[in-house]
């Protein structure tokens, strides 16, 4: 089916899905409809659609000459695909539509503030199944940052995912059975606070917002990441320009230094949660977690600390301690397994003199934290557990492998979601790899 655009909007579409951009609105994904079906995607206001969206530092994003907006004030740097809080929509630089593909580079607005450009580009490469209503969408962030301070690494939405008020259930998995057929939830945020989202660990990685009838749209992620959502306003009716919304976005830990070049990949699926799901578990991940540290800290990040910066070049991760403390304290990317498969954590280091290293791991959220916002506050909050940690001496010498024995700790049972590291300030690891 040949491709139809119009001035504005433009689509790649087959004879199972169609996906339009808006140009004017930094050529973020506003439409997504199967044949003869409605468009799914809302786009109140520039902060919603489909869209890349980023978080870094300062935390009080300020510009000489530029207003910010009195409803964001507190907002850090944020650059999205769309445009601002203003209204001005990003620049596009270049659009290319092909056979089932689509690929926009963008110049993003800082969200918070009026026409303020960031010093940073967006790539997005949208592949249309073949075979179904679905789509691979692959988006990078390229940094060009006068600043060159190295902020913290924050939550980044991969992407953001608005949807119309028809499609209001937000359905996921977060048991420790996954891909086993074990019920489904449906999560409300009905906890009655300012901020309508809710914190959740889909452990088969992927959510779906649907309507009454139990179809709509949903977004997967290779591995098992913290997801947000919920939904704001009158559930059950408004269309693309209606304030009435569903929102998800599975959520990457990571630093966004000066210069950084961060890509990643999620895949939509159109239809029923059955064949969402069904999506989703063909793409499950095989085998045991595993990081490489060569060019990238592979979505781990500093809880304290700092490193010599992007890209790693073979470094490892590891770096300089806060003012103080003579550790620095890692935390890994969520994951999922079970302690009975796998009883130990292969550590590749490199150590100027001999010392020892702390693995922590956390178990899975509370049942309830998903939809009560205090719970999964708490929970984050106990993170480094001492009584959750498996300490290991090792030699000083290049790059050598240490065991640690996380079954030698009686806590370390059940359903495990992650990592994390204690190490000496000359220390750099180089791989992970649960074993």
């Amino acid at each position: 089916m040949p491709t139809r655009q119009t001035p504005d909007i433009q689509f790649v579409e087959n004879a199972h899905i169609r996906v339009g951009i808006t140009r004017k609105w930094g050529g973020a994904i506003t439409h997504v409809s199967v044949p003869g079906g409605p468009n799914i995607i809302n786009s109140h206001d520039l902060g919603r659609q489909i869209q890349q969206s980023y978080y870094s530092g300062p935390p009080n994003y300020r510009k000489a000459g530029k207003e910010k907006s009195k409803a964001w004030d507190t907002f850090p740097w944020n650059p999205i695909q769309t445009g601002d809080a203003y209204r001005n929509g990003s620049k596009v630089v270049d659009v290319r539509i092909g056979t089932n593909t689509l690929y926009v580079k963008t110049i993003p607005m800082l969200w918070p503030m009026n026409d303020d450009p960031g010093e940073c580009t967006m790539e997005t490469w949208i592949t249309l199944s073949s075979e179904s209503p679905a789509f691979t969408y692959k988006a990078r962030l390229t940094n060009q940052r006068s600043d060159k301070t190295q902020y913290k690494g924050g939550a980044q939405e991969v992407p953001a995912v608005y949807v119309n008020g028809p499609y209001h259930r937000l359905m996921t998995y977060t048991g420790d059975k996954p891909f086993t057929g074990d019920t489904l939830r449906e999560l409300r945020n009905d906890h009655k606070e300012g901020w309508p989202w809710v914190n959740s660990f889909p452990t088969e990685g992927w959510a779906a917002l649907v309507n009454d009838a139990g179809s709509g749209i949903g977004v997967i992620v290779k591995s098992p990441i913290e997801f947000h959502g919920g939904f704001s306003g009158k559930r059950g009716v408004g269309g693309e320009t209606d304030g009435s919304t569903g929102y998800m976005s599975p959520i990457a830990s990571e630093v966004l230094d000066h210069n950084v070049v961060f890509d990643y990949r999620a895949d939509f699926v159109v239809g029923n949660v059955r064949e969402i799901r069904a999506a989703a578990e063909k793409q499950r991940p095989r085998g045991l977690p595993a990081w490489d540290f060569s060019e990238r800290r592979s979505g781990w990040i500093y809880e304290s600390g700092t490193d010599a910066g992007f890209p790693l070049k073979g470094r490892g991760l590891g770096g300089v301690p806060e003012p103080g403390l003579e550790t620095l304290r890692l935390l890994g990317p969520y994951a999922f397994w079970q302690a009975g498969a796998a009883k130990r954590v292969r550590l590749q280091i490199s150590a100027k003199v001999a010392g020892s290293v702390r693995v922590f791991w956390r178990g899975l959220p509370p049942v309830d934290a998903s939809t009560k916002p205090s719970l999964w506050s708490a929970w984050r909050g106990t993170w480094f557990d001492n009584e959750r940690s498996v300490s290991q001496v090792f030699a000083a010498g290049k790059k050598q492998w240490v065991t640690v024995e996380l079954s030698r700790n009686a806590n370390y049972e059940g359903a495990i979601c992650g990592l994390g590291l204690d190490i000496p300030g000359d220390v750099y690891v180089h791989q992970i790899r649960v074993v």
